[in-house]
């Protein structure tokens, strides 16, 4: 089962909403390319340390498990711009891809420890990889928020959500 189709059959829900040139993406899972979760919460270094255990997680792992979320982020843009989405480039229609996107916002949720204060850091994980996958302009260039909470869906430490514009589509 793909990242996607394990996303959309746990929560039940459209993965990709289009109105008009723009994409609303779900909120996506930091899922490992075997399907496994990264769980836990985000947890200050003082708190992580004596008490290691896999319920805890430093920013670095948080901004890790980030990365992840953008990527199957990337991963389902792709999926739905090769088959719902097309070009024309001298007269010939094609399938859309990544060239014609730019990251409109980026709206993240870290589980996180009471003392925790780092979910900005956390979140530019799933912001590096979108900057160095579609460029500064495209990708990096973007509005952001992120927010700390006490518990996600099935245990994971953060989920991102997206919106994206299309550019040149019919």
């Amino acid at each position: 089962e793909t990242n996607s189709s394990l996303i959309c059959s746990l929560y039940l829900q459209q993965l990709v909403h289009r109105d008009g040139d723009l994409l609303y993406l779900s909120g996506h899972l930091p899922a490992k390319p075997d399907g496994t979760l990264i769980v836990g919460a985000c947890a200050p270094s003082d708190i992580i340390e004596g008490h290691e255990s896999k319920k805890w997680l430093s920013t670095e792992q948080g901004y890790e498990a980030a990365q992840l979320c953008a990527l199957n982020l990337l991963s389902t843009l792709q999926s739905y711009l090769s088959t719902h989405v097309e070009t024309s480039t001298s007269g010939v229609s094609q399938p859309a891809d990544l060239s014609q996107i730019k990251i409109v916002k980026l709206f993240g949720i870290v589980r996180s420890h009471d003392e925790f204060v780092e979910q900005h850091l956390v979140m530019n994980g799933a912001s590096d990889v979108l900057k160095h996958a579609l460029g500064s302009d495209m990708g990096g260039c973007h509005a952001r928020s992120a927010i700390g909470t006490n518990t996600l869906p099935l245990g994971i430490c953060v989920e991102v959500e997206m919106i994206a514009k299309i550019s040149g589509s019919n």
